[in-house]
């Protein structure tokens, strides 16, 4: 039976970042100070979700554990507690982040529950290896190698262990190599990576590896592992010498099938779970030995278009088509963890059209036992341990996204651009990260990244639905990253035309490229001391920067990983600034619920956005109400209902709107006859309600000199008010509120309370007639990030909106009755 351990390190801590952008040991690290700054800038923003709400985060510290298991049994985090105990409620309903992320804490708690005294987790086949498993998933979903007792009882145990095992030498390397990331100083650690290394250089023969030291022959499994743990060896920067690199890129060049995929050994027929053994190592051989070595140049022959490095590439390719029409095991945790570990490495986020990690997902959370395990191949523990590493890294929240667009491949000609990125990322963020490419055709869904990356070095041609596409992403809260391949200003041109068309002038007037300044945020929403700092122009739609251009040539310094440029940085502090420094999102997740359903109830309530001024700046909060509606439904027991966007003029008088929505970005301007209908749409019983896009002030301040023009003094809402306490059919209790970082900045300044919402409001005949917020509202609803902004904490926002929508529902729901 061939052996079934895989490990593969990536970084995940909580929500705490890295302390550099390059190795252990290797150049590009930020200094004390700086790693300070990166703690100061990001500990009130993402740590306190974690201080507030453990379990919205990967499990990260001992206290998360020790909470979760007294909630359960009383047990100890780190200690043995009963088999068999159950901890996990079987799962039922689609996959959720959330669910996801239970699953993982549940099988990481069974994997503690399994630990010997002298540290050891399972048995069975080649001692250590089950232990060295679960160690690497322990620390995978947050656990600290310094400071949780589980992991350094474990850890300690691998530390004496002789082992003369392939899969059990080269998971134990990627075990040392993730806690030097950790503690880099730690010489232990890297003295056994090492002899690690040496016995596996030592234990190959002429074609791969197999079981022992000592074995003759080979397959492809124990390979695969060998190659994993000489990566390992890479990332920590001990080198291992380019001649095995090379054996293994004749080796699964060689051995690969004339369909396209990969057997046990030569000539045994292709199967799913070696053809992710193939492919996965394939890209560390790509990525290490070919990938690395030139960029894309104007007027040289494109470094990938042949040779061995083209070779490769094209094995991954027949690679990929097999695997893709391939059906493979879900219920076997060593597919799930390969098909994860080819995934990912290739930015895939379906292979064959099918998306492989919701499908692994599924199988894996249905199949988990009520103790936390996952029962899916060999031993309770290295199935436990193999998928929660798929859910971890497979899982995990996609940082960039790669357009591919055009014919041919212009669009990827540095093929590695973004993944050597990506990697570099999980090492500076502590959490793993993915990346994908993404067609210009696919569904919206598909650009899920906060960044989206265009390149090319010809012009690029969209057409305009493609554009509307592009639109639709950037207002969903995306930022799109362009770079002419090598300075190229044909491609240049492209892209300012398509700023143009995705954001016409006429429509929406200010939108436009401009070179970015030194004290730009982007350049300083973490402090850099920037060699040579990157050139770049970007656009702003008035509250956060949507497009931006590159001036220099940032993917050949990705390509070649050359972590000492400027380049990796200023990627970090573009995916900072582009989400506000909030954690990312892992794959499906979505909107919560009302924690408490208001009872189903008859009636809805209507709403509308306002159409206002000149130009398009009213449609900001274009996805907003939709994102609210479901949460809304489920508080209030009444259905909301969207009408279109409404002109302020005598139609929406006559409508059946209840509440009209108006926001922006810049000073709010109403003509006469739009002041009239405003007027006309309050006195005949509407409610209004306006807030300042991003928390824009140019908007918040004129449009509170407009209300009070119109209507009268704003007064801040009491806290003993219904909308604040909820004290009526499906309201919440909203008296103590969340805001994000820069509206606590700004409040502070204000002094005014950081945890009480700064409502105000214009009443008639008792009823709140205008809802009046300078703090944002709608990008909250919409799940838009601003940096630099202040808006309230997404679950505030939505909870004041949906107790205002449930107020104004109350009368018709009664009369409804």
């Amino acid at each position: 039976m061939k052996a079934p351990m895989k490990a593969r390190t990536r970084v995940i801590s909580g929500l705490a970042l890295a302390v550099s952008l390059g190795l252990p040991g290797a150049g590009g690290a930020w200094d004390a100070p700086q790693q300070q700054q990166i703690q100061v800038e990001v500990d009130e923003q993402a740590n306190r979700q974690v201080r507030r709400h453990p379990r919205r985060g990967l499990m990260d510290n001992v206290q998360l554990g020790n909470m979760r298991l007294n909630n359960v049994h009383g047990g100890n985090f780190g200690q043995p507690v009963q088999p068999g105990m159950a901890i996990h409620t079987p799962h039922q309903g689609p996959i959720t982040a959330r669910a996801i992320r239970t699953a993982i804490e549940d099988g990481v708690l069974f994997l503690r529950s399994r630990q010997a005294p002298d540290g050891s987790i399972g048995g069975g086949y080649a001692q250590g290896g089950s232990t060295a498993l679960a160690t690497l998933a322990m620390l995978a979903a947050g656990a600290d190698p310094i400071s949780d007792p589980a992991v350094k009882t474990a850890m300690a145990h691998l530390l004496a262990l002789e082992s003369d095992n392939t899969y059990v030498v080269g998971i134990r390397a990627n075990v040392w190599e993730y806690a030097l990331r950790k503690a880099p100083h730690e010489q232990t650690w890297r003295e056994a990576l090492k002899r690690d290394v040496k016995w596996l250089l030592a234990a190959r023969n002429d074609v791969g590896w197999r079981y022992s030291s000592s074995s003759t022959d080979w397959d492809n499994s124990c390979t695969q592992y060998a190659a994993l743990g000489l990566w390992a060896a890479q990332r920590a920067g001990i080198e291992t010498g380019d001649d095995v690199w090379d054996q293994l890129s004749r080796h699964f060049r060689r051995v690969q099938n004339s369909d396209g995929g990969w057997g046990y050994v030569q000539g045994s027929s292709s199967t799913p779970n070696m053809a992710t053994a193939g492919l996965a190592t394939l890209y560390l051989v790509f990525d290490h030995h070919y990938g690395r070595k030139e960029a894309w140049r104007t007027g040289k022959p494109a470094p990938f278009a042949s040779g061995e490095a083209r070779q490769v590439l094209d094995a991954i390719d027949r690679g990929l088509t097999w695997l893709g029409g391939a059906d493979g095991d879900k219920s076997n945790a060593y597919y799930l963890y390969g098909i994860e570990r080819t995934g990912v490495a290739g930015g895939r986020r379906t292979l064959g059209g099918v998306d492989w990690f919701a499908e692994g997902a599924d199988a894996a959370l249905r199949a988990q036992r009520v103790d936390g395990a996952f029962p899916l191949g060999y031993s309770d523990e290295i199935g436990t341990a193999l998928t929660t590493l798929f859910l971890v890294y497979g899982g995990a929240p996609p940082a960039f996204a790669k357009l591919q667009h055009g014919e041919g491949d212009d669009w990827n000609l540095n093929p590695r651009d973004i993944a050597n990125l990506t990697r570099r990322m999980w090492q500076a963020y502590e959490r793993p990260l993915n990346w994908h490419t993404v067609g210009i055709d696919e569904p919206i869904e598909a650009f899920e990244a906060p960044l989206l990356f265009i390149s090319g070095s010809k012009a690029a041609t969209f057409d305009a639905a493609q554009v509307a596409r592009l639109r639709d992403y950037i207002e969903r809260g995306g930022t799109i990253l362009a770079e002419a391949a090598d300075g190229s200003p044909a491609f240049r041109a492209s892209m300012v035309e398509l700023l143009g068309r995705i954001f016409p002038p006429a429509e929406h007037p200010g939108i436009a490229l401009a070179p970015l300044a030194a004290d730009h945020p982007v350049y300083t929403v973490v402090k850099h001391p920037w060699r040579e700092r990157p050139t770049l122009s970007a656009a702003s739609d008035g509250a956060r920067t949507v497009f931006v251009l590159s001036e220099g040539y940032l993917a050949a310094d990705w390509q070649t990983d050359r972590v000492e440029s400027d380049a990796f940085a200023l990627a970090m502090n573009l995916l900072f600034h582009a989400t506000a420094l909030r954690p990312l999102d892992g794959r499906f997740t979505t909107v919560p619920l009302a924690e408490d359903a208001g009872p189903k109830r008859e009636g809805e309530v209507i709403v509308a956005r306002a159409r206002h001024g000149e130009g398009r700046d009213w449609d900001a909060a274009r996805h907003s109400w939709d994102r609210l509606r479901a949460y809304a439904d489920h508080a209030t027991g009444l259905a909301l209902r969207s009408r279109p966007a409404m002109a302020l003029d005598a139609a929406l008088v006559k409508s059946d709107v209840q509440l009209l929505h108006l926001t922006g970005r810049r000073a709010l301007t109403l003509t006469s006859a739009e002041r009239d209908a405003l007027s006309a749409f309050v006195d005949g019983g509407g409610t209004v309600l306006v807030d300042a896009w991003g928390g824009a002030e140019t908007f918040g301040d004129s449009a509170r000199r407009m209300v009070e023009e119109l209507f009268g003094r704003l007064e801040p809402l009491a806290t003993d008010d219904p909308l604040m306490t909820g004290f009526f059919i499906g309201g919440q209790d909203v008296t103590r509120v969340r805001y994000d970082l820069g509206a606590r900045r700004r409040l502070r300044s204000q002094g005014a309370a950081i945890d009480r919402a700064q409502l105000r409001v214009v009443r008639r005949g008792g009823r709140p007639a205008v809802v009046f917020s300078d703090i944002d509202l709608s990008a909250a609803l919409a799940g838009v990030d601003v940096h630099g902004g202040a808006g309230y904490a997404p679950a505030s926002a939505r909870a004041l909106v949906a107790n205002l929508v449930g107020w104004l529902g109350r009368d018709r729901a009664l009369a409804a009755r």
